[in-house]
């Protein structure tokens, strides 16, 4: 009797097995679905998180003091051009519309026209908008995906990053002053961000005096360098690849509501990486630092949806932290010179050329690189200064050849329990 039994006792263990063996490789799928890619590993990972917050919008969250924290991300894939950005993003906006996903803002708009169309409202007149259609008490989320962001938010428009700066929070509700003579009232809205832009375009989308606005706190900025992989021919990905994702998807959305739970040994994890977190050495990122424990228990609840949880274990944190730290590594490369001085972009191209080079760049090479965007020879000199006075740069003799080549300074690094190197695939390091 016991032994037709046997089976059925069973069954629930081996559910439970197969489940979490098809759940835990959700990144894996995502990487397999992919395939092959010109693009750096990091942006793939950072466009399937993306995914995951862009799918769950404010259905899940953490209570935080008087405000709950939501999953929702804005991130920017940084790099030269031609590092595949747009495509890794095409991808990602490729499985959230075989997933059913449609909320996504015009991929160049105004601000008018991006609360509408937050509000979902369907016919749009921009000189005679009826503003009344903005104001709903259903959830209102938008989804910014372009692959060229200073294409969506246009040079500069402090007006526009101040109201994404407010959006990031997941407000209950949020008021738009006098739009065409009334208040924009949108209820709960829910913003997510996955664009692209070269140092420079950073620069023109996002101007030197926003470091100090908030809106740089809240992105996560994603560099990486170009990759060397060549692919003449990249084979066709038929839509049906993407089923299991597109399945995974729709559970999570369907399945997953409500407040998310924390351990007691997981918070004692948080704990120990909020009080010991490293940093970054670049006076810049002091904001972002003020705000990164909201973006690693933000992160951590994407890798326990992606596992199907709604409880946030030890290896997620593990997780989100490792993912977050090699982000953190690269962060001061993406933002580049940005709001250092005048020469930001001669500067972010000398730093750039540096650390493509072997061998040591001498001054006389380096102003036959740069004299057409320097009015003297003696400004070169003193930006070359300025980056040996940081520790960007130092004065080297190798084979024979002496000139400047980029100094590397040593960090502070993370106690090692509180990372998961073997999460990482490909090109990602840590």
């Amino acid at each position: 009797m016991l032994f037709l039994l046997l089976p059925f006792l069973l069954l629930p263990f081996l559910l439970s097995r197969i489940i979490k063996v098809t759940i835990v490789d959700f990144f894996r799928e995502y990487f397999e679905y992919v395939g092959e890619s010109e693009a750096p590993t990091a942006f793939h990972r950072w466009c399937a998180l993306s995914v995951l917050a862009t799918t769950i919008g404010r259905e899940v969250w953490i209570p935080f003091g008087h405000s709950p924290i939501y999953p929702n991300q804005y991130i920017l894939l940084l790099g030269v051009p031609g590092s595949r950005k747009s495509s890794a993003i095409g991808i990602a906006k490729k499985v959230l519309r075989l997933s059913g996903y449609t909320a996504f803002a015009k991929d160049r708009t105004s601000k008018e026209r991006f609360f509408s169309d937050m509000a979902r409202t369907i016919d749009f007149d921009e000189e005679g908008l009826d503003i009344e259609a903005l104001v709903l008490d259903s959830p209102s989320e938008i989804t910014i995906a372009n692959g060229e962001f200073l294409d969506f938010i246009g040079r500069g428009d402090m007006d526009f990053l101040t109201a994404l700066t407010n959006l990031w929070d997941c407000l209950a509700k949020y008021e738009h002053p006098k739009l065409h003579g009334k208040d924009v009232i949108i209820q709960r809205p829910t913003v997510n961000i996955l664009g692209g832009a070269t140092v420079k375009g950073l620069g023109m989308a996002i101007p030197a005096e926003a470091l100090g606005t908030g809106i740089l706190s809240r992105l996560m900025l994603i560099h990486a360098d170009a990759t060397t992989r060549k692919i003449t021919f990249p084979p066709p990905v038929p839509d049906s690849k993407a089923d299991k994702l597109v399945q995974r998807l729709k559970q999570i959305k369907s399945d997953m509501k409500g407040e998310m739970i924390i351990g007691e040994e997981t918070r004692e994890l948080f704990d120990r990486m909020y009080k010991n977190c490293p940093g970054i050495p670049d006076a810049r990122f002091a904001d972002y630092m003020g705000r990164r424990f909201i973006h690693l228990l933000k992160l951590s609840m994407l890798f326990a949806l992606a596992d199907l949880r709604m409880e946030i274990t030890s290896r997620d944190a593990l997780s989100a932290n490792t993912v977050l730290s090699c982000a953190e590594r690269e962060m001061p490369k993406g933002l580049g010179e940005f709001g250092q001085s005048k020469y930001s972009d001669v500067t972010n191209t000398i730093v750039e050329t540096l650390g493509k080079s072997s061998l040591p760049i001498s001054h006389a090479e380096l102003w036959k690189l740069v004299s057409k965007d320097l009015n003297d020879v003696k400004d070169l000199i003193n930006i070359m200064k300025n980056l040996i006075t940081s520790e960007k740069v130092q004065v080297l003799e190798i084979g024979g050849k002496k000139g400047y080549m980029p100094k590397t300074l040593i960090d502070k690094h993370w106690e090692e329990d509180l990372i998961l190197p073997s999460i990482l695939v490909g090109d990602e390091f840590i």
